[in-house]
């Protein structure tokens, strides 16, 4: 393999690099010597075009200051270029050796601590040809070779992916919560036993070592945790300064702090932690580096903001320091990660916006699973984000971040082998399919809408962490609010991320009893049954409920309870048939408590005869970013351009949060023709006739 090694040392931003080149006979070797900093200047509009710049005004202003920064990462690209490659003969020299093979070319960038973190290594970017040498190599990726852990390599010749994928959702909703698991789940459908995926539940560090410890005694260690969460960068010693970033006024009461604080600020991922008021735990890197060595898991993927990030101590505090005390001086919580003893590390060096993260990650995962190594994956990842570079549902303004994803990888790591053939897998970021796959499901289970199903992330999360802890949860919803669609594609959800085996899907009314229940257990489990010798239609009522307890002992099942009866009615309305089947019902709910059965009933009221024993969930009408989302993907199902958000926003307030309003409003809207005068023509109308219904 051709490798091109930068290897810098010296002075904070600058110094001595030396530049060599292996796998092409004898080592060539040469030395640049440079000073290269990034302004205060640069440093802060590069933080504001990659954080700030798509949340803020879309005025000519606005966008004239962000191709401004544009152009200053080429040109940064170009000077870091000339600083390397151009101080001398034998630089330009090497340069010209590797520049025609450059594709297939290993970059290694190694570099003291300080410039891990200081220099945009990934701008790279040769003037001649304007290419970045980021998007150009077979991998770039940057190197830790003094690691004090030796890393573990994984097996070359394993034939399946293990991925344990940590969602951390502490806070307000700020991020969807199945924006980087929804892609995930698809790809492991699509590349048949590849992918071995499962989420961690409940999101703790505490549950993390149980789940890593747990998968190493059984002999299955994972190859990679990926962690879908925040990260934050922070000197937790200073309560104001923690403060400050959480968010919050008295921050020991609202998060903990896993190690003991440490001088200076470092990264720290976001765990939750229901103990606190905050449901907070800050975890620093060489906490987190030190799990992974000792439970195996080799690779550590990053979506957290900055979880490459760095500030440096005042040079005297950490002058002097082995390499090891250096990186725990300077904070990058990947460089922490991989001096404990990672085999490779993908994280971000800024606030990357969701829809960019989950892209790349996408892209990363589906050429891993493909053979490919870890840097070289993240090579075509790069270059799919530089490819689309649209970031916003409703923004055209194309965004230049396929630089921010950094790669540690201690050597060239391939975790399955490579796979033949020309089939590519490709993940689209807006697809909506839904695929059959992990887990068995009840043939009664509703499908997804046509369009696939678009959001209610938050209903989704509630939940998946509601199911952490109790068993049976109520979703409650007025009718057409999409409470049966949300609960089956939950169940979906549920089973292909490891939370339970099976979904069972039963329809109830006011009149259906337990016996009748009980039937939909029997017909979903009848081969297990007739297997087993138990002949279910000669059994007594009495006998049944025994064998159904029974099974749900030893399978672990979400049931879906889909309540369509007229049950809105008081309680002192209902018959004492009614009360009575309720009250068995409601026994059978409680004696579910002591099997591995999860019970999730959807119904239009909070069904009080079930008293205080389910976590009620209201399902609320779609915010109208979910109500965009829903209409782009019905737009697009019918082959048609969605046009500006703009056009769009009359309409959908006029429909009220509903989907199935939603869906029949823009399938109109389609049929006449999708000009902004016929959409606002069809809101007016609906308006029209939502007063002429209720008499305004």
């Amino acid at each position: 393999m051709r490798i091109l090694r930068l290897t810098q040392t010296g002075e904070g931003q600058g110094g001595r690099v030396e530049v060599s080149l292996e796998g092409v006979g004898a080592r060539q070797t040469t030395t640049a010597r440079f000073s290269f900093a990034l302004a205060p200047l640069d440093q802060e509009e590069l933080r504001w075009y990659l954080e700030d710049f798509l949340e803020g005004p879309a005025d000519g202003v606005t966008r004239q200051l962000a191709r401004r920064v544009q152009r200053r990462l080429a040109e940064l690209g170009m000077e870091l270029f000339r600083a390397v490659f151009e101080s001398s003969e034998e630089t330009r020299e090497l340069w010209t050796t590797v520049r025609p093979r450059l594709a297939d070319t290993r970059v290694e960038v190694v570099t003291d601590i300080e410039g891990a973190t200081a220099l945009p290594w990934e701008l790279l970017r040769d003037p001649s040809t304007e290419a970045p040498l980021a998007l150009g190599a077979r991998s770039f990726v940057r190197s830790h070779p003094q690691a004090a852990q030796a890393p573990r390599l994984p097996k070359r010749d394993a034939p399946v992916i293990r991925l344990l994928l940590v969602i951390c959702r502490p806070g307000a909703l700020d991020v969807p919560f199945r924006s980087v698991a929804n892609h995930l789940v698809r790809l492991g459908l699509t590349t048949g036993e590849a992918l071995d995926l499962d989420v961690l539940r409940p999101p703790t560090f505490s549950e993390l070592r149980r789940a890593l410890d747990a998968a190493k005694r059984q002999g299955a260690p994972y190859e990679v945790v990926h962690f879908d969460g925040h990260g934050i960068h922070v000197d937790v010693s200073r309560d104001d300064e923690l403060a400050e970033v959480l968010g919050v006024v008295a921050p020991t009461r609202a998060a903990s702090v896993l190690s003991p604080p440490r001088p200076g600020a470092h990264g720290y991922l976001l765990f939750e932690d229901p103990v606190v008021a905050g449901n907070l735990q800050l975890v620093d890197g060489p906490a987190l580096g030190r799990l992974l060595a000792e439970t195996g898991a080799c690779v550590l993927t990053l979506n957290a903001c900055r979880s490459a990030h760095a500030e440096a101590l005042p040079a005297p505090e950490a002058s002097g320091l082995d390499p090891h005390s250096q990186v725990r001086a300077y904070g990058s919580l990947a460089l922490e990660v991989m001096d404990a003893g990672a085999a490779g590390v993908v994280a971000m060096s800024y606030n990357v916006y969701i829809v960019a993260a989950t892209q790349f990650v996408g892209e990363l995962y589906a050429a891993l699973l493909r053979g490919e190594e870890l840097g070289a994956a993240a090579t075509l990842a790069r270059k799919d984000l530089a490819a689309q570079p649209i970031r916003d549902l409703g923004g055209p303004e194309p965004m230049q971040d396929w630089w921010v994803p950094v790669v540690y990888e201690a050597a060239p790591l391939r975790l399955v082998a490579r796979q033949p053939g020309p089939d590519r897998v490709r993940i689209e970021v807006e697809s909506s399919k839904v695929l059959s796959g992990r887990g068995a499901f009840d043939a009664r289970l509703p499908p997804p809408p046509d369009a696939g199903f678009v959001g209610r992330d938050e209903i989704l999360l509630a939940a998946d962490r509601a199911l952490d802890h109790e068993p049976i949860v109520l979703l409650i919803g007025e009718p057409r609010s999409g409470k049966t669609v949300t609960a089956a594609e939950f169940g979906r959800w549920y089973a292909r991320t490891g939370g339970v085996e099976r979904v069972l899907f039963s329809k109830l009314a006011d009149e259906t009893t337990l016996p009748c229940v009980l039937e939909d257990l029997a017909d979903a489990f009848s081969q297990t049954l007739e297997q087993h010798g138990v002949r279910w239609l000669s059994l007594r009522d009495a006998q049944r409920l025994r064998v159904a307890r029974q099974v749900l002992r030893q399978v672990s099942v979400l049931w879906i309870w889909d309540w369509v009866g007229s049950s809105h009615h008081p309680p002192e309305a209902s018959s004492a048939s009614t009360a009575n089947d309720h009250d068995r019902l409601l026994d059978f709910l409680r004696t579910v408590r002591e099997t591995r059965a999860k019970v999730l009933v959807t119904s239009r009221t909070d069904e009080c005869w079930l008293g205080e024993l389910p976590v009620r969930i209201n399902l609320p009408s779609m915010p109208m970013r979910d109500r965009l989302l829903l209409a782009r993907a019905i737009t697009v199902k019918h082959g048609q351009r969605f046009g500006q958000t703009e056009d769009w926003r009359e309409l959908l307030t006029v429909a009220g949060g509903n989907p199935q309003a939603i869906t029949e409003l823009v399938t109109n809207a389609i049929s006449g023709g999708l000009s902004s005068g016929a959409i606002d023509a069809l809101a007016a109308q609906s308006r029209a006739r939502r007063s002429t219904a209720s008499g305004t």
